[in-house]
C-alpha cells in the first residue's frame, strides 16, 4: 500500500540504499536523498539527489511534504541527524521489511530499520536510530538502545540489554541475560557470556566457566 507522504533519505551509501529498497518494497515512494556527492559518480540510486542536507532545516518544505529517514550506516552521524530532525520537528517513521518477522508485542521506535529476515520476538525494544541488520536474532525481552547497531546474522538470546550507540558485530552470540553498555564494541563472531562495561571493547571470544579450575 502506498503511503501517503514520500520519503526523504538523508544519506546515499550503500545502507541508504538497502533502506530505500526495502522502504519501497512497504509502499513508500523515496522522493529523494540527500547527501554529498563524493563517491556517488556511477551508482544508481533511482530517485533524485536532492541537495547534502545542510540546508534541510531552511527548506521547511520538506519537513512538511515528506517523511524522513536517517539511512546512515555510522552510528555516531547516524544518531545526529536523527537528533536533528527530531528537534526540526520531522516526520520520522520506523522501517520493517517485510520479511521480518516481528512480534506484535515489540515495540520498534521511530527511525529504527528491521531489515531482510531479521527476526525480533515477544517483548523486545528497538530503540529509535537502532539498526536490527539483516538475518539478526533478537530473542523475547531484549532491549536494544537509541543508535545501536545488531550487525548481520548477531543473535542477542532472551533479555539481553545492548546500550545506547554500541555495536554488535556479524554473527556475535550475546547469552541469555547479558548487559552490553553504552557505546561498547563487540567483534564478529565473538561469544558474549559476560556483561560488558560502557566503551567496553571486546573482539575475542569470551566464556564463563561453571565449573572454575582448581587452584
Amino acid at each position: 500500500m502506498r503511503k501517503p507522504n514520500g520519503l526523504i533519505l538523508l544519506g546515499a551509501g550503500g545502507h541508504a540504499r538497502v533502506v530505500a529498497e526495502l522502504a519501497r518494497s512497504t509502499g513508500w515512494e523515496i522522493a529523494g536523498f540527500l547527501a554529498p556527492d563524493n563517491g556517488l559518480r556511477g551508482v544508481s540510486l533511482a530517485s533524485p539527489l536532492l541537495g547534502d542536507g545542510k540546508d534541510l532545516i531552511a527548506d521547511p518544505s520538506w519537513l512538511n511534504e515528506h517523511d524522513l529517514f536517517p539511512a546512515i550506516g555510522d552510528g555516531e552521524i547516524r544518531w545526529r541527524e536523527f537528533v536533528r530532525l527530531t528537534a526540526a520537528g520531522a516526520r520520522i517513521p520506523s522501517l520493517i521489511h517485510p520479511s521480518a518477522v516481528v512480534s506484535p508485542s515489540a515495540q520498534v521506535d521511530a527511525g529504527a530499520v528491521v531489515m531482510a529476515g531479521a527476526i525480533v520476538q515477544a517483548g523486545s525494544v528497538i530503540g529509535p536510530a537502532a539498526i536490527i541488520n539483516t538475518g539478526a536474532q533478537v530473542d523475547h525481552d531484549c532491549r536494544v538502545g537509541a543508535g545501536a547497531m545488531i550487525a548481520p546474522g548477531a543473535t542477542l538470546c532472551g533479555d539481553v540489554h545492548v546500550g545506547d550507540h554500541a555495536f554488535i558485530g556479524a554473527g556475535a552470540v550475546l547469552v541469555p541475560r547479558i548487559r552490553v553498555g553504552r557505546s561498547a564494541f563487540v567483534g564478529a563472531g565473538t561469544v558474549v557470556a559476560n556483561d560488558l562495561a560502557d566503551g567496553s571493547h571486546l573482539k575475542t571470544t569470551r566464556r564463563v566457566s561453571a565449573f572454575p579450575k582448581p587452584e
